[in-house]
Order: structure tokens, then C-alpha cells, then sequence
């Protein structure tokens, strides 16, 4: 049976995730993630839990600057939260812009349990990642 998340809790939990990303504060970030949080990529088809996505998500802070989300929708579901938003962000190899991007969050309180990120990759940098990442 499916709890359904409770509105303000849920948009908290996204709004934390989010924010802490566009700051670089991963520290904070990780206060919005659930022990048990899972970050699966599209792209790499690949699943990994909190402790190598906290490191995924340092690693990128030092490849990426400049992210900006724009264009920001958000629906609730009955499990959290969906957004769908373009990006643009600027790394060594040149700048990146309107990458269109939707992310898929699950909740449980003020916290992101599982973030399903779906993103057109052409063109973009190839990612590294850390030892500990499962790939499907």
C-alpha cells in the first residue's frame, strides 16, 4: 500500500536537495537525504546509495560551477515530488546550456529517500563514478 507523502514535507525535502546542490553545500544536501537514499542515473544506468552518491555529488562540485536550474516545474505524486527544469552549468571543456532535465523524487518527511535523475547526456562531459556504484 502506497503512504501518501504529506505536501509540505515533501516540497521541503526537494527544495533542501536542490538548493544545497545550486550552493555547493553538499554537507547540507546530505541533511536532506534518508540513510537508506538511493540516486539512480539514466544515463549510466547506475544506482548508488548515500554514501557514494555524498561523494558523486563532491566530485561534481569540482568538474561543474555556475549551475543554474530555470524553467522549474513541480508536481506532487503520491510518493513525492517530480521536477522538471532546464540547467546550464560550466566546466573546463566549455559551458553547458538548456539541458533539459527531470528529476524523480520519492520522500519520507523532510527528506529524499530515492532520486531518479533523467537527462540528455549528448554532448555532455563523461562522469566518473566512485567505487562503490552499482551499475544495472
Amino acid at each position: 500500500m502506497v503512504q501518501f507523502v504529506n505536501e509540505a514535507e515533501a516540497i521541503e525535502a526537494v527544495e533542501g536537495f536542490t538548493s544545497s546542490w545550486l550552493l555547493r553545500n553538499i554537507d547540507r544536501k546530505a541533511t536532506f537525504l534518508t540513510d537508506d537514499f538511493i540516486l539512480w542515473n539514466n544515463c549510466y544506468k547506475v544506482e548508488v546509495q548515500k554514501p557514494v552518491a555524498v561523494k558523486f555529488f563532491n566530485w561534481l562540485t569540482t568538474m561543474m560551477r555556475n549551475n543554474k536550474y530555470y524553467d522549474v516545474r513541480r508536481m506532487l505524486t503520491p510518493t513525492g515530488v517530480v521536477q522538471q527544469h532546464l540547467t546550464s552549468f560550466d566546466t573546463d571543456q566549455g559551458s553547458f546550456k538548456d539541458i533539459p532535465m527531470l528529476l524523480v523524487f520519492t520522500t519520507r518527511g523532510n527528506k529524499v529517500s530515492r532520486c531518479d535523475e533523467y537527462l540528455d547526456s549528448t554532448g555532455l562531459p563523461k562522469l566518473e563514478w566512485p567505487e562503490g556504484a552499482k551499475f544495472l
